[in-house]
């Protein structure tokens, strides 16, 4: 996987580029509003000027001299303002010292530009002269540069500081960070125990939070995964022994008979070996999360009747009465999972059974909900042990039936990724075992 780069770096230069593009906006935008109200506030100026020249301005007659009684003060500003006095004959009357013989611009009322000047022009109120008081474009952009250089000289001067700042302050947030690669990095392969949680950022707990979460789940499934081989490797111990000394007694035979008994409690321990090894496969797909297809709605009242079909055989073997009563029942689940929860069900209740009873498979709604019922007249299971009895490996003592004791395991472990719940409980009567279990109205497979 391609590596994605400093997230240090990447948050400096975020940063550092959103200031940039804050502030240069900011600058631009106030640039252009002082600029704007620079220029209104010089052409005050200029029309101002024009105002003070015409209240000073002392007009003999069209010949006579124009002279001002009084002269402006000598502003620094003042410099770049040129003026001219023009009578309304088309003569310059009076002039600034650095202002052109010509003529600034031809307008004779308010503001108009040329090339080199901003110009105001205004007649006197008598209308015997007019004054044109210009103002130098360069001065007027010598002064908008000035604006600007202060708006972007502290921008480029804080930049540096800023980075500066940035590097220590995101330097500091990350370091809970690589505290917590520093605690992963440092773990044993087989330490699963939860990440501490103190000091994390509020960003960072949920990440931490999924790891010490994966880190439970990985311990569960390592913890049953020991126990799982550990109870297998016990139980196929015992057929596995069996098996042996029975073939050691047909071996050692003389009675044809004897022989024979012995080869068929040979063949009789391969079929339990042969069903414990299904159960356990069985069980160890399911713990591994491979429960084959994904879900689909399933008939679950069809299903129901298939499975009874395939155990009439074994349950005529034991002179037991199959009943059905089912109502339509749809689930939303894997169709073979759901097979073997019910094949499990009635291996336990024929198995369980006493000759000339009655097991009754129901199907039906309740508010929407599905729920499948098997209820068998057998001895039953106390109600100390009927939570155990779904434990792995688990027997109730004193049955005289032989078993894997994994039926009811892999039926809880079904129900559970259905997302079912399991009832345990006696028979109508108080008599066999009652197994429920109810489905929700959207019930589908799990992981």
């Amino acid at each position: 996987m391609k590596r994605s780069g400093s997230l240090r770096l990447r948050l400096l230069l975020a940063t550092l580029a959103v200031t940039l593009v804050t502030w240069t906006v900011v600058a631009v935008t106030g640039y252009l509003d002082t600029r704007r109200e620079l220029d209104i506030l010089l052409d005050a100026h200029l029309a101002q000027s024009a105002s003070l020249l015409m209240a000073n301005l002392k007009v003999e007659d069209d010949e006579g001299e124009i002279e001002l009684e009084r002269v402006p003060t000598d502003h620094q500003y003042e410099r770049h303002l040129i003026y001219q006095v023009w009578d309304r004959n088309g003569r310059l009357r009076l002039r600034s010292a650095t202002a052109p013989a010509a003529r600034l611009t031809a307008a004779d009322r308010g503001f108009s530009d040329t090339e080199q000047f901003r110009v105001y022009s205004a007649w006197t109120p008598e209308g015997t002269a007019l004054i044109q008081v210009g103002e130098r474009m360069n001065s007027r952009w010598l002064v908008r540069d000035e604006i600007l250089e202060h708006l972007l000289i502290p921008l480029l001067a804080a930049l540096p500081v800023l980075a500066i700042l940035l590097t220590l302050a995101i330097h500091r947030a990350v370091k809970p960070l690589k505290a917590l690669a520093e605690a992963v990095a440092h773990r044993q392969p087989d330490s699963l125990e939860p990440l501490p949680v103190g000091g994390a950022p509020q960003e960072v707990l949920p990440l931490v939070d999924q790891l010490n979460d994966l880190f439970r789940r990985i311990r569960l499934s390592l913890d049953n995964e020991r126990r799982f081989t550990a109870d297998a490797s016990h139980e196929l111990r015992t057929p596995i022994a069996g098996i042996r000394a029975q073939a050691q007694v047909a071996q050692g035979a003389i009675d044809a008979s004897e022989r024979q008994a012995a080869l068929e409690r040979v063949i009789s321990g391969c079929d339990r070996l042969s069903h414990l090894i299904a159960q356990l496969l069985t069980l160890a797909r399911l713990e591994s999360g491979k429960a084959g297809e994904s879900a689909r709605l399933c008939d679950l009242d069809g299903l129901a009747r298939e499975v009874l079909a395939e155990h009439a055989e074994q349950a005529h073997a034991k002179r037991v009465d199959l009943q059905f009563q089912g109502a339509p029942a749809s689930v939303l689940g894997n169709p073979e999972l759901l097979r073997v929860l019910l094949r499990n069900l009635l291996d336990n209740a024929i198995r369980y059974s006493p000759p000339h009873t009655t097991i009754s498979v129901t199907t039906g709604l309740d508010d929407g909900s599905p729920w499948l019922d098997v209820t068998d007249q057998g001895p039953g299971v106390p109600a100390t042990q009927r939570l155990r009895i779904l434990d792995r490996f688990y027997r109730v003592v004193g049955t005289g039936e032989p078993g894997s004791g994994l039926g009811l395991s892999i039926v809880s472990r079904i129900a559970q990724l259905h997302g079912a719940n399991l009832e345990l409980g006696e028979g109508p009567t108080g008599r066999g075992l009652r197994v429920t279990c109810k489905f929700g109205c959207r019930s589908q497979l799990s992981s």
